[in-house]
């Protein structure tokens, strides 16, 4: 078994989050062990990021057996970032993975906490604003009412409450971190945030692009640095759940406008709305109450919307 008081274990490793995170902690000279459930290219964000041999990554299984071999290691933190994570697939043919690779990792995470008798292993689960669904011209804190309106926001209120009753219950060292919107070059392009950008990077434009409802409100971040702030969190001594945003929503209409605009581009000319790309049950606006974070944590986003698109018309020609 090895031993080593710095080292993560971070679910969720090729994802944006997870390789953002894993670069932070090489920086910090910690030994990073990650966990992986993707097939085919699941290493480009690592070879992006030029991590990818710097890290040790295990292949988990489809029923998570192997991660009781895996958590022979100590870890100073495990960081569960893993997870479908896909709203619209989790109501058809991946609702029973949305649970299975949310819920199933987690438990054991916190069983396998629970059995330490001492150097406890601290914990961060990853939940999401969906848990709050759909309340209108409200800002969302840590107390807000939540009604999950999706399997995968269920799933992520289930692992969120599961977290909390193991710390209160059992006196764990685990908390949830509520993530808002966050975005950057990592993300597949199932996202919007790369779909404008392949969208215009590309320069051709002989289609138009398609998308569905552009009058969305969000609360989009980046998430390299969201996980900065993560890192911070992950050494305070005292552990709690806390919401995660920049504090300010926009549409998703000044997004794309702004987005063109770096080209010099009109939007209007470019885009087709087109019906069958509306959601049912989407979440028509989001706002964050980041008061907590602020004043028991003193961390908090500094990056606005524009830096953070900024930030993806610069990654252009890489």
């Amino acid at each position: 078994m090895e031993t080593h008081k710095n080292k993560v274990l971070i679910y969720g490793i090729s994802g944006q989050d997870g390789s953002y995170l894993a670069k932070k902690y090489l920086e910090k000279k910690f030994i990073v062990h990650g966990i992986s459930r993707k097939k085919g290219k699941w290493d480009k964000n690592l070879k992006y990021l030029d991590i990818k041999n710097k890290i040790k990554v295990f292949k988990i299984n489809k029923n998570f057996n192997n991660l009781h071999s895996i958590l022979k290691n100590y870890y100073k933190y495990i960081i569960h970032l893993g997870g479908q994570s896909s709203v619209i697939r989790s109501y058809s043919e991946l609702e029973q993975e949305t649970f299975e690779s949310q819920l199933l990792p987690l438990q054991i995470f916190l069983e396998k906490l629970k059995s330490q008798k001492k150097n406890k292993t601290k914990l961060m689960f990853s939940s999401s604003s969906e848990i709050f669904g759909y309340q209108k011209k409200i800002r969302l804190n840590e107390k807000s009412l939540k009604i999950p309106q999706s399997p995968y926001a269920l799933s992520k209120l289930i692992g969120y409450e599961i977290v909390k009753s193991y710390r209160e219950m059992f006196n764990l060292k685990v908390f949830s971190i509520i993530f808002f919107n966050h975005e950057s070059i990592l993300r597949n392009e199932n996202f919007i945030f790369k779909k404008i950008f392949n969208y215009l990077k590309n320069e051709k434009f002989k289609n138009k692009m398609e998308l569905g409802n552009i009058n969305v409100i969000r609360d989009w971040g980046p998430s390299d640095e969201y996980m900065k702030i993560i890192f911070k969190i992950m050494k305070k001594n005292k552990v709690d759940d806390y919401v995660l945003a920049t504090g300010n929503s926009i549409k998703l209409k000044e997004v794309i406008k702004y987005f063109f605009q770096t080209k010099g581009l009109d939007y209007k000319k470019f885009i087709k709305i087109n019906k069958k790309y509306f959601r049912k049950y989407e979440i028509k606006e989001n706002y964050a109450d980041i008061s907590k974070l602020k004043k028991k944590i003193n961390i908090y986003p500094k990056k606005n919307i524009k830096d953070l698109i900024n930030q993806f018309i610069s990654n252009e020609n890489k």
